[in-house]
């Protein structure tokens, strides 16, 4: 496995890491917007300004996970190293959100850990072509998505259940879309960053980044963090390999699938260990 590739993952988990533990802190003082008109008054003006600090940390996670993708030139890898950031999240929701942490969400992280250590090991040999590469059949696939994630949280909102696990999905999806379209636009732009920039795809990625941190947010009222993003996190993997799928008509090896597979029980676990739990 080459240098590039491991210093990618590396860059990755840092990325994961800031992306999971900004949730975080968004989650702590959340309760701010709900009246966002006393957001700035003095009593809260400190609370505004922490929740500020946790969408920079998100939002600025969008530069290492573009060197990630250049550096691995896989999207589906990148994302699936946003599990390790997990780690970072149940250790600050634990401490400060008071978020108890049981047996289930402890053997969750462990899977997690596993599932994405071991899925760097195989990723050298496991990267798409760009080759079949469709606009057309790009928009109409995300266009499906788009629709499949909102339509949960319409439904999750009329039934009055699942809320955290339908907008952390629906976010999830977002930041996936969001990063498949930085792949595709450094593979438009031949590789290179700042070339990308000539191209609609970084700022299409942004833009679903926005809506993704709107649906967090919107989950984060009525659930606990490491319901929300543990969620958020399995859709992130999730959605670039079903891109790679559907676009570039190309499946991941099964050891890919079977490793995505334990990450995925590994954030499942996460979630029916904690929801409600809080101090």
């Amino acid at each position: 496995m080459d240098r590039e590739f491991i210093l990618g993952i590396f860059v990755s988990i840092l990325a994961a890491l800031m992306l999971n533990v900004g949730k975080g802190i968004q989650k702590q003082k959340v309760h701010v917007l709900k009246n966002l008109k006393y957001a700035l008054r003095s009593d809260h003006r400190i609370d505004f300004f922490i929740w500020i600090v946790g969408v920079f940390l998100t939002a600025t996670a969008v530069v290492p996970f573009s060197l990630a993708i250049k550096l691995t030139k896989s999207a589906s890898i990148v994302s699936a190293m946003t599990g390790v950031g997990l780690a970072g999240l149940a250790l600050y929701a634990s401490k400060v959100l008071g978020e108890k942490l049981k047996t289930g969400d402890l053997l969750g992280i462990l899977l997690v850990m596993i599932g994405t250590s071991s899925i760097s090991y195989i990723g050298a040999a496991d990267r798409p072509s760009f080759s079949g590469f469709s606009d057309q059949l790009f928009i109409k696939v995300i266009v499906i998505l788009c629709i499949f994630s909102l339509s949960a949280c319409a439904l999750s909102m009329l039934l009055k259940k699942l809320h955290g696990v339908s907008f952390g999905l629906a976010a999830g999806v977002f930041i996936g879309i969001g990063l498949f379209m930085g792949d595709v636009g450094l593979k438009k732009a031949g590789g290179s960053l700042s070339g990308q920039l000539d191209t609609p795809y970084p700022y299409l990625g942004l833009g679903f980044g926005a809506l993704a941190l709107c649906l967090t947010q919107l989950g984060f009222f009525k659930s606990p963090a490491l319901v929300v993003v543990p969620t958020v996190n399995s859709a992130i993997v999730l959605t670039p390999v079903a891109l790679e799928i559907m676009i570039y008509q190309r499946f991941p090896s099964i050891l890919s699938l079977a490793l995505i597979g334990v990450i995925v029980a590994g954030v499942v676990l996460i979630s029916r260990g904690t929801a409600g739990h809080v101090e």
